[in-house]
């Protein structure tokens, strides 16, 4: 993966300069003659470093507001958030895709939005599969159920606490009185878990690498509060 600002003195910076000096000895080499004189050329490529300056500035600034407004959040929220709705991520897919450009260059991985469409995409089936197996348990438990035990208890493969052990049984007998009634049910929400977690790693992987690419926070820095002693 390049770095944004890798990028940004490619095009502004180098693309210019290569094309300027290309065009000059190709006009030497048929006319005898160059097109910009070098004093002339020195100063064209002042132009550009301070064209480049000022826009390397402004780069900097925004990606540290997408860090701050978009980044950060989309990072946490990509990490071990399948049980839950997914607003947040599709607030931040959407602010990437109105705010997340300067001038040509993308200003987050190239796949990073696809990964997050097809993620939703797949979340939005999961979650309502899940819904049904958690308004089951509901119904056979009499009260709401964890949905981490529930889980656990019906194989999903998630971290959980232990319970006491008349939770235990209780979650036992839950999880198996739901396979027994709605088996094929419970096996497509799996597969669906399975899909669904693995384009939320990809999402994160991504941007992991371009946020370490690009020298970006991976969380949010502690505040410091000054001690009046």
């Amino acid at each position: 993966m390049i770095a944004l600002s890798t990028k940004l003195t490619i095009l502004v910076l180098l693309l210019p300069i290569s094309i300027v000096a290309i065009l000059d000895v190709i006009t030497y080499y048929v006319y005898g003659n160059l097109i910009i004189e070098a004093s002339n050329l020195l100063s064209s490529i002042l132009v550009f470093l301070l064209v480049w300056e000022r826009l390397r500035e402004s780069l900097s600034k925004k990606l540290e507001y997408l860090d701050d407004n978009v980044f950060l959040d989309l990072f946490s929220k990509l990490q071990n958030n399948l049980l839950w709705t997914q607003g947040d991520i599709r607030r931040a897919r959407d602010d990437l895709k109105r705010h997340g450009r300067f001038m040509i260059i993308a200003l987050y991985p190239r796949k990073l939005l696809k990964n997050l469409d097809d993620f939703l995409l797949l979340h939005e089936t999961f979650y309502g599969k899940l819904q049904q197996l958690l308004d089951m348990g509901k119904k056979k438990l009499g009260k709401e159920v964890d949905r981490w035990l529930f889980l656990h208890y019906l194989d999903f493969e998630l971290y959980f606490s232990q319970p006491s052990p008349e939770e235990e049984k209780a979650y036992i007998e839950l999880a198996k009185s739901i396979e027994k009634d709605q088996y094929s049910l419970v096996e497509e929400t799996k597969i669906l878990f399975e899909k669904t977690k693995t384009k939320e790693k990809q999402a994160f992987e991504d941007l992991e690498e371009f946020l370490k690419c690009n020298n970006l926070k991976l969380k949010q820095e502690p505040v410091r509060v000054m001690s009046p002693y």
